[in-house]
């Protein structure tokens, strides 16, 4: 939080572009802190967090805010995107294997 956007900015961009081969300027930015962007979650909230699977076959749900494991985090976001996708095409998986 300490680091100035800018100095942040030029520093990841230089290990990205180290890493990506990139030699091409710092093309245009933003980055944005929240201090909050977290939130500490007790077991009786976490507890509330719905699973990705409904009583209906096509509808699941998925985002931070889902039962992934993880706290409200993109990490969380992408796990529940990954289980709603597989529960969506697991009928059809199962299909194709019977």
């Amino acid at each position: 939080m300490a680091t100035p956007r800018e100095a942040l900015a030029e520093t990841l961009w230089r290990e990205v572009a180290a890493v990506a081969g990139i030699a091409e300027n710092m093309p245009a930015w933003q980055i944005v802190r929240e201090r909050r962007a977290t939130f500490a979650a007790l077991p009786e909230q976490n507890a509330k967090r719905p699973g990705a699977q409904t009583k209906w076959q096509n509808l699941v749900l998925a985002g931070d805010w889902t039962a992934t494991g993880p706290p409200a985090t993109i990490e969380g976001a992408i796990r529940s995107g990954e289980k709603a996708a597989w529960l969506l095409n697991r009928p059809h998986q199962e299909g194709v294997k019977a």
